[in-house]
């Protein structure tokens, strides 16, 4: 097992596509108000409104979840994922930095305050509970707190990634390479950075 740079599974773009995930992580900058040249960002309201939604369903009427929504390209908006999507846009707007290449399980198995405590952040229950949530509004509320539990900083393509693939397993699409799943995937990141501090 190694620690490995962030690369996509469902956000990975497709024929006719460019740029899913750099368009995700463009959005989440604009909804965390960063301005950049000729493209302002969401009104402050946006992110506020996503922060207190109450699950997938709540989101999806929300000005932040609609600018995320068009901003997709057309063969990722079905019906099927668009409260994947609501969720995406919740835990993003928990995210208050962006940190590239820090995978959303790789941080779980950050070492907590103080250096040689030799625990992680997100406990190996906390991590088995939130893999093994029963649909996607539990997911969100677990990843939610996960989220907090990691100071908020992680890479929000792999948050945002490992969400969609969770739910694109949830409904029953597996991956035919095992390492493609988001349970390899996830025990890779996390046991490999536990092996970090733990001896």
């Amino acid at each position: 097992m190694s620690e490995k740079r962030f690369s996509p599974q469902v956000l990975r773009d497709r024929e006719g596509e460019e740029g899913v995930a750099e368009g995700l992580r463009e959005w989440w900058a604009r909804l965390h108000g960063v301005q950049k040249e000729g493209v302002s960002p969401y009104s402050s309201g946006a992110r506020a409104v996503l922060r207190r939604a109450t699950g997938p369903d709540d989101a999806l009427l929300s000005e932040g979840f609609r600018h995320l929504w068009f901003a997709l390209p057309q063969g990722r908006r079905t019906s099927r994922d668009m409260r994947a999507w609501g969720a995406v846009a919740i835990l993003l707007a928990e995210v208050d930095e962006h940190v590239p290449d820090r995978t959303f399980a790789a941080a779980m198995a950050a070492e907590r305050e103080p250096a040689g405590s030799s625990s992680p952040v997100v406990s190996e229950l906390r991590f088995r509970q939130l893999l093994q949530s029963r649909d996607l509004d539990e997911f969100v509320r677990r990843a939610r707190r996960a989220v907090h539990l990691i100071d908020q900083r992680v890479d929000v393509r792999s948050l945002a990634d490992d969400l969609l693939l969770w739910h694109r397993e949830k409904s029953g699409y597996f991956a035919a390479r095992p390492d493609h799943r988001l349970a390899v995937r996830w025990a890779d990141a996390y046991f490999t950075r536990l092996a970090c501090y733990q001896h």
